[in-house]
């Protein structure tokens, strides 16, 4: 018995409209793929008084000012403190945000310098993030990578268990460092526990507190020298910041060093810093997205 022409008709519309229906998701698909996300960099120092968040603020208001949608993570949990650097009002932070009492728009403060910045604020309870702990803040925070163009991580000066998992996951960090004699080893202590589990990631420093540039390049020269004989790894060099007493009346006034004093020599080695980080984005852009396994760490 010959089949109905028209019940043919409508079986090969459907077909057709399931087909164009497959291909405009998995167009939709690719789109997503390709689409680069936000650069993120990790921010981090082998011991603390480095300066390290008042650098990881000053960085990101830089970028701000290029035109950058910049997100600061706090992540020294339990002791964070860029929203005092910045003179922002904590009213919400992570441990809000983790234990479901808000939703990430909530725990988002926008500063008054071009730049939000979610809070590690100040509660014990934030100290050692649990193995659950940390999956619901992946999770929370995965929606930035499609709104900002950096997300700068602040991490606790120690090797605690959530320093290590950003650590061991993220693919650029920077390692703050000052030149004292301690610093050099606890920063070495830094890079190898990286390259335990993210020997892919770039790594680099920037020399901070130095009283010259010459001195800056000496620390630099020796740490990249070690890990190139003893770990086979080359560092990026992305400068030094040199000593400046404005550094201290910026903290004081809770304003970034561009704003308060534009043409200081602290100023000017952090503008250098920046567009040495962003040359470097450029020259890397494939690598520098946030990893899609950042909870791999845990599992």
């Amino acid at each position: 018995m010959d089949s109905d022409p028209s019940s043919n008709h409508a079986k090969l519309v459907i077909q057709k409209l399931l087909k164009q229906t497959q291909q405009s998701s998995e167009s939709d698909q690719n789109k997503k793929i390709s689409t680069p996300g936000a650069r993120v960099l990790c921010v981090t120092s082998g011991k603390g008084g480095t300066g390290k968040s008042v650098l990881t603020y000053n960085i990101g208001f830089h970028f701000a000012q290029k035109g950058c949608q910049v997100t600061i993570l706090d992540a020294d949990m339990g002791l964070g403190n860029i929203h005092s650097l910045s003179g922002t009002s904590l009213n919400y932070d992570l441990v809000d945000l983790i234990h479901g009492r808000m939703d990430l728009d909530d725990v988002i403060l926008e500063t008054d310098f071009g730049f939000s910045l979610i809070s590690g604020g100040k509660s014990a309870a934030l100290a050692n993030l649990t193995y659950h702990d940390f999956r619901k803040l992946t999770d929370y925070l995965e929606p930035l990578k499609s709104t900002n163009d950096l997300i700068l991580v602040d991490t606790a000066s120690s090797l605690s268990l959530q320093t290590t998992a950003f650590l061991h996951t993220l693919n650029e960090i920077i390692v703050v460092v000052p030149p004292d004699p301690t610093a050099i080893p606890a920063t070495l202590t830094i890079i190898r526990s990286i390259l335990q589990s993210n020997r892919s990631a770039l790594i680099g420093l920037i020399i901070n507190q130095v009283p010259k540039k010459r001195i800056a390049k000496e620390v630099f020269s020796e740490i990249n020298q070690i890990c190139i004989l003893e770990l086979n790894k080359k560092l990026i060099d992305y400068g030094q910041v040199r000593t400046d007493s404005n550094i201290g009346l910026s903290v004081t006034q809770q304003q970034p060093l561009q704003l308060l004093t534009p043409n200081s020599r602290a100023c000017r080695d952090i503008s250098w810093t920046t567009d040495r980080i962003e040359w470097v984005g450029r020259q890397q852009s494939n690598r520098l997205t946030l990893p899609p396994n950042l909870q791999s760490y845990w599992l």
